[in-house]
């Protein structure tokens, strides 16, 4: 943690409450298309970062105040041609406030009174306007040949002093300053995709899955913080906080993630309900971010949070539910139990939040809150670690988690979720290396499988796995389909299981259907992992879609700098294009990372069309890429 002096951006859409109210899919759309062809050329043209997203907006940092005012000059110049043929109603427009003030900085955020202040002269400005401290005019009038109108020194919230504005003038020498900008915004969007957009079935053409910070943040980042405000779905919605612990002892560590992962699995079960993923619900772990605001940035109701401690050999747990918007506790509890009887009381847990919720629990639903796992708390606390040492994704972990599960299944041979567990380890060190014999990781995986449905073939977790066996090692992509339908079916709310079906869909030649799967997973677990990105990139080079692949693709190899998949797309779209030199010279780099990289030998994804496979293979190789 440290301090520095910087130039602060803040900028928000006009009126984005109405806007979303009236054509929400259209606005998420039109949104997206401004940040391409708007809002990412400026930012690269002058340097700009985006520090974190702040209600529909986002904060930027910038090197030199010089650098801010030419970037929201240009922004703003440009926006009234991106909305010539948008009728006024449905037009954007954004606000911009510039400030130069000392901030702490914190890994890649930033606080203090310099955001403060950059946020309360953005909303002093007019829509489609520019409002600026003093400090700023007074570093840029010499060098900027702009107008400044002095608005005097305004009280705003929450700042002691009165703070000094200035009104940037948008005018003829405005437009001349961003028609000097060294990289041009791309051209306008082609107006006649606006009606579509705007029309009143908008809502077919998007999947309410894209949230807005997503529009402004690269989209393979799932590191950032996420202070955006969402449309909250409808319905009852959810998100269960990781449970807190203040013990040293690891077991209780991970005895406190698997409690709050398995309500979490349970709720999400239930159809009427929304539930956030838990990989995106840990990611606020740890924090003093109030219920209120995470709710808003995951666009949820409800959020449930609790602690647990260890007394003597017992466990106490203590948990509350709260309605978000008011901050109003809509239950609370204490429970003592053994850790064996833990599942019992996780049970109870998921019973109390759905009374609470006033969502009925059908017979089946009941008889599986019922049902213990297994019976061995060893082996229970065997399966916590191997989750946990699953999700570091290298063949160490992977080993080491199957080691684990071992244990557990030698333990308890009915333990379901660990014969799951195991022949989904196995299938990864097959599918992704790391395996010394391939073909025995492959068949423990489906031995594990079978014992799996033994054990119960209606549990979504094992026609998730089954699914995933008949895709990748059977090629079947019919069967596949029926089992991952059937996965969704018990489970509405798992992103994993979304995802695949988006891939499997994707490699039967729907790509548009693909990417709404795609995005329905990106919903429930809004800080997904990057390589989310990968498959949304090649569903976007298979509709023509270049320019979103492009993005899709770049940002990717932004965050997986050494990642293959992102290149090759990026190649195969470029040489798609006719962009050739531009083509050849990503798969030059390609082959830095990866000089024995051939298309032959990657010729491993499982198309069910063979004209799918060799477009994609002809384009690499169009591009630069040996055969």
């Amino acid at each position: 943690m440290g301090r520095r002096l910087t130039t602060i951006l803040s900028i928000d859409v006009v009126g984005y409450s109405r806007l979303m109210e009236r054509h929400e899919a259209g606005t998420l759309s039109a949104l997206k298309a401004i940040r391409s062809h708007v809002i990412d050329p400026a930012a690269a043209a002058y340097g700009g970062k985006t520090i974190k997203l702040m209600g529909d907006g986002a904060l930027m940092e910038f090197g030199s105040a010089v650098e801010a005012v030419r970037f929201a000059v240009t922004v703003q110049q440009t926006m009234p041609a991106q909305m010539a043929e948008v009728p006024e109603e449905n037009r954007i427009a954004f606000r911009i406030g510039i400030n130069i003030g000392d901030v702490i900085a914190e890994e890649d955020d930033i606080h203090g009174d310099g955001v403060n202040i950059a946020a309360r002269i953005e909303g002093l400005a007019e829509p489609g306007g520019i409002c600026i401290h003093r400090s700023v005019r007074d570093q840029v009038r010499d060098k900027l040949d702009l107008r400044f109108k002095d608005l005097g020194e305004i009280q705003v919230k929450n700042i002691v002093r009165p703070v000094p504005v200035f009104q940037v003038v948008l005018d003829e020498r405005a437009q001349r300053l961003a028609a000097d900008t060294p990289t041009r915004p791309a051209s306008r969007p082609k107006p006649r995709r606006w009606p579509v957009l705007i029309a009143g079935g908008c809502a077919v053409l998007a999947v309410i899955a894209v949230l807005f910070w997503r529009l402004w943040a690269p989209e393979a980042d799932t590191t950032g913080p996420d202070n955006t405000v969402q449309p909250v779905v409808s319905g009852p919605s959810i998100v269960v906080l990781p449970f807190a612990t203040t013990s040293d002892d690891p077991e209780i560590g991970y005895l406190a993630e698997g409690f709050g992962t398995a309500i979490t699995t349970q709720l999400s079960k239930f159809p009427q309900l929304f539930v956030i993923a838990g990989s995106t619900a840990i990611t606020f772990a740890d924090t003093a971010t109030r219920p209120r605001d995470i709710a808003r940035a995951l666009g949820v109701r409800y959020v449930l949070s609790g602690n647990i401690l260890k007394r003597g050999e017992m466990l106490s747990v203590t948990a509350a539910l709260v309605e978000a918007e008011t901050e109003h506790t809509a239950w609370s509890d204490q429970y003592q139990f053994s850790i064996a009887d833990v599942f019992d009381a996780q049970a109870d847990f998921v019973r109390e939040i759905a009374a609470t919720l006033e969502i009925e629990i059908e017979k089946e639903e009941i008889a599986a809150l019922d049902k213990r796992p297994t019976r061995d708390s060893v082996a229970y606390a065997l399966f916590l670690r191997a989750v946990a040492k699953s999700k570091l994704l290298n063949t160490a972990s992977r080993q080491e988690a199957i080691d684990f599960l071992k244990q557990a299944v030698a333990l308890d041979p009915g333990y379901l979720a660990a014969h799951v567990e195991l022949s989904g380890r196995y299938l990864s060190l097959w599918r992704f290396g790391g395996a010394e014999d391939p073909d025995a990781a492959l068949a423990k995986a489906r031995d594990h499988l079978s014992r799996a449905l033994e054990l119960d073939q209606t549990d979504y977790r094992v026609q998730h796995r089954l699914g995933q066996v008949q895709l990748f090692a059977d090629h079947d992509h019919e069967l596949a389909y029926i089992a991952y339908r059937r996965a969704i079916e018990g489970n509405p709310n798992d992103p994993e299981v979304l995802y695949d079906m988006g891939f499997l869909r994707f490699l039967m030649g729907e790509p548009a259907e693909a990417l709404e799967w795609n995005n329905r997973a990106k919903r429930v677990n809004p800080r997904y992992p990057g390589w989310y990105n990968f498959n949304a990139a090649l569903a976007h080079f298979f509709l023509r879609d270049y320019d979103q692949a492009i993005l899709l693709a770049k940002a990717g190899i932004s965050t997986y700098p050494k990642s293959l998949p992102p290149r090759r797309i990026l190649v195969a779209t470029l040489a798609e294009m006719g962009r050739l030199d531009e083509a050849r010279e990503e798969a030059r780099k390609l082959l830095e990372i990866r000089p024995e990289f051939r298309i032959s030998t990657h010729r491993n994804t499982p198309f069910m069309n063979p004209a799918d496979e060799d477009r994609y293979s002809d384009a690499m190789k169009d591009g630069g890429l040996p055969e």
